[in-house]
């Protein structure tokens, strides 16, 4: 993986995966490595335009011909050695999907096939200088909107952004290359890819700039733009900022960030295995992390979170996935182990409040929107595209490394983490080899916990079977029964989860931790206390991976956009400006996969059995004005104004929005979203998906000043002994 991408409120990143050739052309070339890239590239960004000279280093195994594919839209002008011109052919155009179960094609390739004469075919490496030429004509569909991996290459006037998956120079699957690109731009603009900066001149009205990068990787990103560049040296690392010019008073704090995350996870992980590590701002969304440098949306990078989080999550990507690469055979596990010891890691370090919300909102986003219909095991994930492929890609995966952390220990987990790191840095690993090194570095057989956490889909949900309490002789005698439920979708590898279960038995001055190993259907468990229990409580600070109860979530937004067969509900009531504001945001909403319904067509069973997310306020939408009537505690909306804790609201720029249990149907929520003007409902809009985890969101404008999670009144996990 060399392209992750960041979004969610929670910051989640995701890969632009490589791509996966149709096998029929993947055999004709599989003979065939580049092992390394020597790149001369000039832009045009005014013209769209671009051409390129790039001398490959190519092992070939004593081939008849050389194959290679590279950018349909190219005319490929001349390929030969540096002595002599050879024959080639482009021929099977073809176009591709990213993944194999997405539908959207990424554009097009041409494969090209070179004939080598008989002097060259006795070689074992060949230099081959391919020389083209072309446009690049695309464009990202919106600058203000999430781009996750849409948008594979565009050279325009606001930037320039080519990743490998636009084939902008000539690849060959597989292949594990070193780069070196000399970028020619127009004066004024600035290019950046991985790697050490070699060169920079200045030549009448163009800048040359060179870098290059002597450790190999999955392939190469370029991005140009006019941008003003901060730097500074820590510890032999090279740290840049490259911002556009109204961004530049956040060189410093984002300079300053990434030098402590560096610092903190050299002392964790071991060295930094690159000579710098820029921060690079887009024109349009994204929140990539390349070998040594990451690629912010200019929205994205004012985001206060963004270097609380989000950087250090980047920069981490350098070890995971930038140089020790993800063999996909196995599935992508670098993602949620970069979520763990980055997002996560950051709240443990805050307090334990925050880790032991972080772990709950994992289980909770997973129960809202993962089923047994769209599950998957984690050897089958490559990248997030959506918040199911999210919640078990990162999410799931995450809680995967810390039950293995909680088996093992601290200093062990740590400690088999750097030999994994040491052990398999510029080279493809899998799942296989982690589980190899937690069982050499723990001594432990763990066959089981990788067999069970990444070749199933699903996870438990527990509960409680009888629980008793009686006095005995030296004190009390509490017995309980476990129940674990569990998906049958595998019939050949199911059978119930093992897996530690944390119980805390509260006593009368003090509380009692244990733990104990569930594995059946049915587990029944005892204690024995001096002092007679107050109460039990089952994985009380959400160390397993589970599926929660309902009372265990509160009502959230992802309680109502995970649910499928929610409908959203927009007003008819309203303004022509408002109404077309609503329906935008409306259609944002379902994402061509929920439900749209005008308030007037919504019916009873509608409320009865659905999740509804509504839009409009009391004199817009008539389900608002049936719904203002249940509302949360310390909650008020009237036809002007509303009031949240104790505070009230009453500007045209203010919004609400506001989830509570459906009272038709407790297993189902309620949304509602009103404005009390027009002008920001589609900007603040676009962003209500980043805040999936909470209750209640108030806006003035786009920006948010209040937000909140109902607590939990009721925990089914927890059982109280009478007196």
């Amino acid at each position: 993986m060399s392209a992750r991408c960041l979004f969610n409120y929670a910051l989640f990143f995701i890969c632009i995966p490589f791509l996966t050739i149709p096998t029929v052309f993947a055999s004709e070339v599989h003979t065939s490595r580049i092992l390394s890239h020597d790149i001369e590239i000039e832009l045009y960004p005014k013209e769209h335009k671009l051409n390129a000279k790039d001398r490959i280093q190519v092992q070939c195994a004593g081939s008849e011909k050389i194959s290679f594919f590279i950018n349909d839209s190219f005319d490929v002008l001349s390929v030969g050695t540096p002595d002599k011109k050879l024959d080639f052919n482009a021929k099977n155009r073809i176009s591709w999907d990213v993944n194999s179960d997405r539908s959207k094609s990424f554009g097009d390739v041409q494969y090209v096939e070179v004939i080598l004469p008989p002097d060259l075919m006795q070689l074992t490496t060949i230099a081959l200088d391919v020389v083209y030429e072309g446009l690049i004509l695309s464009k990202p569909s919106s600058i203000k909107e999430e781009d996750v991996g849409e948008t594979v290459g565009t050279v325009d006037e606001r930037g320039v952004y080519l990743s490998p998956a636009c084939f902008w120079y000539p690849d060959v699957p597989d292949s594990l290359s070193t780069f070196k690109a000399k970028v020619i731009t127009p004066n004024g603009y600035e290019a950046v890819t991985q790697g050490k900066l070699v060169n920079k001149d200045i030549v009448k009205d163009k800048l040359y700039t060179t870098w290059e990068e002597k450790n190999v990787s999955e392939g190469c990103h370029l991005i140009a733009g006019k941008y003003m560049v901060k730097d500074i040296k820590v510890n032999g690392i090279n740290i840049y900022t490259y911002f556009f010019p109204e961004e530049q008073g956040l060189s410093e704090i984002y300079l300053g960030a990434a030098r402590r995350y560096l610092e903190m996870y050299q002392r964790l992980l071991g060295e930094y295995p690159y000579d710098k590590f820029a921060v690079v701002e887009n024109f349009f969304q994204t929140g990539y992390g390349m070998p040594s440098f990451t690629l912010l949306g200019n929205y994205v990078i004012k985001l206060p979170f963004i270097v609380e989080t989000s950087l250090g999550h980047e920069i981490l990507h350098n070890w995971w996935g930038n140089s020790v690469f993800v063999d996909e055979r196995e599935g992508n596990w670098c993602e949620g182990l970069t979520t763990y010891m980055a997002d996560y890691y950051y709240k443990e370090l805050s307090d334990k409040t925050s880790a032991q919300d972080y772990r709950r909102d994992i289980c909770r986003k997973y129960t809202n929107y993962v089923t047994e219909k769209n599950d998957f095991p984690l050897n089958s994930f490559v990248g997030r595209r959506d918040q199911v492929t999210q919640s078990v890609g990162y999410g799931k995966t995450a809680m995967v490394f810390h039950m293995l952390r909680k088996i093992v220990g601290d200093d062990l987990f740590f400690k088999s983490l750097r030999k994994f790191y040491k052990e398999k840095i510029w080279q493809s690993a899998g799942w296989t080899d982690i589980k190899n090194v937690f069982e050499s570095e723990c001594n432990m057989n763990l066959s089981w916990f990788f067999g069970q956490w990444i070749n199933r889909t699903g996870a438990p949900f527990i509960d409680f079977g009888g629980v008793n309490m009686r006095q005995v002789d030296d004190g009390w005698l509490t017995e309980l029964e476990i129940i674990q439920t569990y998906p049958k979708v595998q019939r050949e590898i199911d059978s119930p989860y093992r897996f530690h279960l944390p119980i805390i038995l509260e006593l009368q001055n003090e509380c009692d931790y244990k733990i104990v190993e569930v594995n059946e259907s049915s587990n029944v468990v005892s204690f024995k206390s001096k002092s007679k229990p107050a109460s039990i409580t089952l994985d009380p600070e959400y160390d397993v991976f589970r599926r929660l109860h309902i009372e265990e979530v509160p009502p959230s937004i992802d309680s109502v956009l995970g649910d499928s067969k929610g409908i959203i509900v927009y007003p008819t009531e309203c303004e022509s400006s408002s109404a077309s504001a609503y329906k935008e945001f409306a259609e944002f909403l379902a994402d061509g996969k929920k439900i749209i319904k005008a308030d007037k067509e919504v019916t009873e069973t509608d409320i009865a059995e659905k999740s509804l997310f509504v839009l409009g306020g009391v004199l817009e939408n008539k389900l608002t004005k049936k719904f203002i009537k249940i509302l949360p505690e310390n909650l008020i909306i009237r036809e002007n104004e509303f009031t949240i804790n104790e505070v009230k609201y009453s500007k045209k720029s203010n919004m609400l929005l506001v989830i509570f249990r459906n009272p038709e149907n407790k297993l189902k929520n309620i949304a509602l979203f009103l404005s009390l003007g027009t002008d920001s409902i589609i900007d603040t809009g676009y962003k209500i998906k980043h805040y999936g985890k909470y209750s209640y969101l108030v806006f003035d404008g786009s920006k948010n000043i209040d937000k909140g999670v109902f607590k939990v009144v009721y925990n089914p996990l927890k059982r109280y002994f009478s007196e």
